[in-house]
């Protein structure tokens, strides 16, 4: 009986170990520029992973990086593309560098309580390359990526290569 607590014991601690633990404060934040073509097709998806994933522990927010994104345009963009989740402008560039955004669109979870990047890169493969669009989808990297946080699982593709529109690094 003693040999059988001990075994499981042992099973128990590495079921333990295997967990992943995330906090309950995770952001999901969106690069996008109003003028991209790659930012305006991804939009279908940008709403489904709203509409589905909008609950805790996640928080949705796009940032708009270049200054030719002015309001304006940002509002009639996120009106045709019927995007809901809250904006803000990040002309100066302080979100975008913090976490390491380089294109349009572009997506990075990140755990606010552990100050740590989760997920960073595409939204999914719709695109191979800038011009070339997939006819068949065949990742949905931030959904798997938001799933393995519910599940508390860890998340096997940490980063992707986004596809998009160049963010201007050079504070406009």
């Amino acid at each position: 009986m003693r040999r059988i607590s001990v075994v499981f014991f042992i099973f128990l601690n590495l079921c333990v170990l295997q967990a992943q633990e995330y906090s309950d404060s995770i952001s999901v934040n969106f690069f996008l520029l109003d003028e991209c073509r790659i930012s305006q097709n991804i939009s279908g998806e940008i709403n489904y992973v709203f509409e589905t994933y909008n609950q805790n522990p996640f928080n949705f927010i796009c940032y708009f990086p270049n200054l030719s994104s002015k309001p304006p345009k940002i509002k009639t963009f996120l009106e045709n593309y019927k995007i809901k989740i809250p904006y803000k402008t990040d002309y100066f560039k302080t979100k975008t560098q913090f976490y390491g955004a380089t294109v349009a669109p572009e997506v990075v979870v990140y755990d606010e309580k552990n100050q740590e990047v989760l997920y960073r890169g595409r939204i999914d493969n719709s695109f191979d390359k800038v011009g070339s669009r997939r006819r068949v989808v065949t990742s949905r990297d931030l959904r798997n990526a938001l799933e393995a946080i519910l599940k508390q699982e860890e998340i096997v593709e940490k980063e992707t290569q986004a596809i998009g529109c160049y963010l201007n690094m050079i504070r406009d």
